[in-house]
């Protein structure tokens, strides 16, 4: 099995889900596939009702995707729930809803808070490849979903984001720690480029779960790949075994 981290440039929606079904022609059928958050608008608050709206008709173009190359797909979205509009990472496989994970901490300093409610569940999903637990970008810098993360034992860990260029070294640190951490393959998916008058870092990676770099972009609309080894997974776990 192969992992895939899908990183590009934010345009407009249109543009945006087009290069998104291009990425995904081309990778292999059975692999894993890690979109951006907010993939396809973008942090657009003044269209967020209606992006929030369409959701349910791209995540039918993706699930049809999905069924056909019997992949599993996970990227963020935005949601229209009772309470308000959610930040949600939907986990699709083989053309089904998986399950979703709605963004738990919110980035006061992009005003995330006074547009969307958080989650409070911090999940981690059964896939035919294994335990996947997903930490939505700025979720990566708490120590309290790490250790949730943690008793659960993730065996792929998804990070979907939209992580600013002036802290792109964190960003670079915190996903490999959090590989290291949890004993785990770490995906980062993240935009790079200008958007909306903000700068994004790129800089998405794949890592292994002794914290090996498997593959990294600084910038540019790629797809990083790696594959997906449970055997070394279950080996470094072995070697060296961490309990809470």
């Amino acid at each position: 099995m192969k992992l895939y981290s899908v990183q590009f440039k934010l345009e407009n929606p249109k543009t945006n889900i087009e290069k998104v079904k291009n990425f995904l022609e081309k990778v292999e059928n059975s692999s894993l596939v890690l979109l951006p958050e907010m993939w396809y608008s973008g942090f657009d608050y003044d269209n967020l009702t209606l992006f929030a709206d369409l959701t349910p008709n791209i995540l039918k173009e993706l699930m049809k995707i999905s069924r056909e190359k019997s992949l599993v797909i996970c990227g963020t979205l935005p949601e229209r729930t009772s309470k308000g509009i959610m930040n949600v990472a939907f986990l699709i496989e083989d053309g089904k809803l998986l399950g979703k994970r709605g963004k738990i901490k919110l980035f006061s300093l992009f005003d995330e808070d006074k547009y969307f409610i958080p989650d409070d569940k911090n999940e981690v999903f059964e896939t035919k490849f294994g335990k996947v637990g997903i930490l939505i970008c700025f979720e990566i810098r708490f120590t309290d979903l790490i250790l949730e993360l943690q008793k659960n034992k993730p065996d792929i860990v998804l990070v979907p984001a939209q992580w600013g260029f002036k802290r792109k070294d964190h960003f670079m640190a915190l996903t490999k720690s959090r590989a290291i951490e949890l004993q785990a393959y770490l995906v980062a998916s993240n935009t790079w480029g200008e958007y909306l008058g903000t700068r994004f870092a790129g800089y998405s990676s794949i890592y292994s779960p002794w914290g090996e770099t498997l593959a990294f972009s600084e910038k540019g609309d790629v797809i990083l790949s790696a594959e997906y080894d449970k055997d070394y997974l279950m080996e470094v776990r072995k070697t060296l075994p961490i309990k809470i």
